[in-house]
């Protein structure tokens, strides 16, 4: 499976990284059984603060309709809930036992895959306004408007991603919005200590 590399910006560079580091994370729904909650999540992590310890994520995060299922041995933390009527995974990543980064992954039927995946970019551009950049293209044999939309992405031929920067004062954050080849929808927020750890990761990696 190729890693992800969908922007032509340092931006591009930033999540490409990250989605090559996490690989096995964007397969979430293979991972340890699923924990329903009792209600659907909430869309949004406004108000949520990078840099924050573990147990003020976990307390955050089931507020908004997600429940705790596991620390991983790199201690990231992995939480359950239901976005869009589909199975979801949120990861909350932790360096030096403050929040980093959060990367929802949401499961949905292939057919309904883009409808998912629509919504979730309408939500993140009535939260964050306009976006950055959007990017839909496609390697031959596929063109844009060919109708074979999922079977490129699927093929890892089509790049279809949505991204914003925000920026606070001297400090950068990205959110970000894609279609996978494994036909699934990930956002990402990156805070702005995610690319040193990002770094980090890579080198233990290597």
């Amino acid at each position: 499976m190729r890693p992800y590399l969908p922007f032509r910006t340092s931006v591009r560079a930033r999540l490409g990284v990250a989605a090559l580091l996490l690989l096995a994370t964007a397969c979430a729904s293979r991972g340890p059984s699923f924990v329903p909650p009792s209600r659907p999540a909430d869309f949004s992590l406004a108000g949520i603060p990078w840099g924050i310890s573990g147990d003020s994520v976990t307390s955050l995060i089931e507020r908004r309709g997600y429940n705790f299922n596991r620390t991983d041995d790199d201690g990231d933390m992995w939480f359950d809930g239901v976005l869009y009527h589909s199975p979801t995974r949120l990861y909350a990543f932790m360096a030096e036992e403050q929040l980093v980064k959060f990367r929802v992954h949401i499961g949905s039927p292939d057919a309904d895959v883009t409808t998912v995946y629509e919504n979730a970019r309408a939500e993140l551009i009535r939260q964050y306004g306009r976006p950055r950049e959007t990017i839909e293209t496609y390697r031959a044999p596929y063109t844009k408007g060919d109708g074979k939309q999922l079977e490129a992405a699927r093929a890892g031929k089509a790049n279809i991603a949505t991204y914003w920067v925000l920026n606070d004062g001297a400090r950068e954050s990205v959110v970000a919005v894609r279609l996978t080849e494994e036909l699934t929808v990930v956002v990402d927020y990156e805070g702005p200590s995610w690319q040193r750890e990002s770094v980090k990761r890579r080198r233990r990696a290597e």
